[in-house]
Parts: structure tokens; C-alpha cells; sequence
């Protein structure tokens, strides 16, 4: 529960705020999040302004549910079409490059929600949006670190966790540069289409892994 919510006890406060989350989910779609009102939240729930302030003390405390939504969508489209398998003839590379164009689709999808929470973690992390960042950026590790470890023999790399770190690193990096700021960064020099653009970074993170260190 985000910090500024009111818990929900009863079945009819729980259908509200399920309805909230929604609205917000959608609106966010359309546009930034300080451009939301909670009028239009309200209005696009189908309840009244004076209920979301039942469930929320103001506006910023709907911020750490937007990353909520978030994980809820990934957890949706992982058990579905947007499943990584990784096969037994799937060597490091093919993997990363698996792994590099589910979460491209990912992110540039729901790019609209994780950009309202980034910027709210690194410039407003008193809201609590900087504690469940972290969150995701541990979990993102840990990630990345299974798919290195079971592929351990063929990286070359001595610091089996500086690599993971690097890697990490770099594909966090990739998707909140070119995923959330295509326009806003240097990632506007990239204007590959397709999966032209995840493969090749899949490419160079696979040329870090199995260069041997001197």
C-alpha cells in the first residue's frame, strides 16, 4: 500500500480502488501524469471525486500505484504471449537476444507508466515511487544474474558479480534511455527499427561477457 492510502477492508472500498487504479492506468495513456486530475480519474472510474479522496489523502498518493499497475501487466503478458523461453539449444546469445526483445516489447508498451514512476522516484522519492523503484531495480538484478549463472561456462569474465552488475547496469540503462526518453537523450541517434535495436544490445553485452579480461 502506497504511502498517503487508506487501507480498503470492505468488498465495496476494494471495488473503488480497483476501479481507481484503472482509470489511472488509462489516463496515464494519454498523458503525463501531472497532467492528470483526480476529477478525470474520478470521472473516468465512474465515482465520485469525494471517493478517491476516501482511498487517497491527494493525487501524489496514487503515485506508487502506478508501478503496481505496472507489475501487474508484466505479470499478465509474462504468463502469456510475452513468455521468455529459454530453449536447451539456446546458447548465451540467442538468450540475451530473447531476452533483450521481450523486455523491449515490454517497456516500450507500458512506457507511459514506468516513465510517471521513474521520474517520480529520482525527482520526488519522499512519495515513496524512489522506495518501490528499487525494488524493481533489485529484482531486474536478480534477473539478470539467473540467466548469467546458468550460462556461467561460457562467460569469460573473472568477477562473475562485477559482470552481472555490469549487465544489469547496462540493460536498465538501455530501457530507460531509449524506452522512456527515445526523444529526450542521446537515444535518439538510435533509429533502428524491428528488433534491430535489442539485438544489436544484446550483441554488445554479449561482446562484454565473453571477452576474456587480460
Amino acid at each position: 500500500m502506497s504511502k498517503g492510502e487508506l487501507p480498503a477492508h470492505q468488498p465495496r472500498s476494494r471495488q473503488t480502488r480497483e476501479k481507481i487504479v484503472n482509470a489511472l492506468g488509462d489516463a496515464l495513456k494519454e498523458k503525463p501524469f501531472d497532467q492528470v486530475s483526480v476529477a478525470e480519474i474520478a470521472e473516468r472510474a465512474g465515482v465520485a471525486v469525494g471517493s478517491v479522496y476516501q482511498r487517497f489523502k491527494n493525487k501524489d498518493a496514487l503515485i506508487p500505484v502506478i508501478l503496481e499497475i505496472y507489475k501487474k501487466r508484466i505479470a499478465e503478458w509474462t504468463q502469456g504471449d510475452g513468455r521468455i523461453e529459454i530453449e536447451d539449444t539456446d546458447d548465451l546469445r540467442s538468450a540475451l537476444r530473447k531476452l533483450m526483445r521481450q523486455s523491449w516489447k515490454i517497456v516500450t508498451r507500458e512506457a507511459h507508466l514506468l516513465r510517471a514512476v521513474h521520474l517520480n522516484a529520482r525527482f520526488r522519492p519522499e512519495l515513496g515511487a524512489g522506495e518501490e523503484w528499487a525494488k524493481y531495480e533489485k529484482a531486474s538484478v536478480e534477473g539478470v544474474k539467473s540467466l548469467l549463472m546458468h550460462y556461467e561456462q561460457q562467460i569469460k569474465r573473472k568477477n562473475m558479480n562485477r559482470a552481472v552488475t555490469y549487465a544489469a547496469y547496462f540493460f536498465n540503462a538501455i530501457m530507460i534511455e531509449k524506452g522512456l526518453y527515445p526523444e529526450e537523450s542521446p537515444a535518439r541517434l538510435c533509429k533502428h527499427r524491428g528488433n534491430a535495436f535489442p539485438d544489436d544490445c544484446a550483441d554488445m553485452l554479449y561482446g562484454f561477457l565473453t571477452t576474456p579480461e587480460e
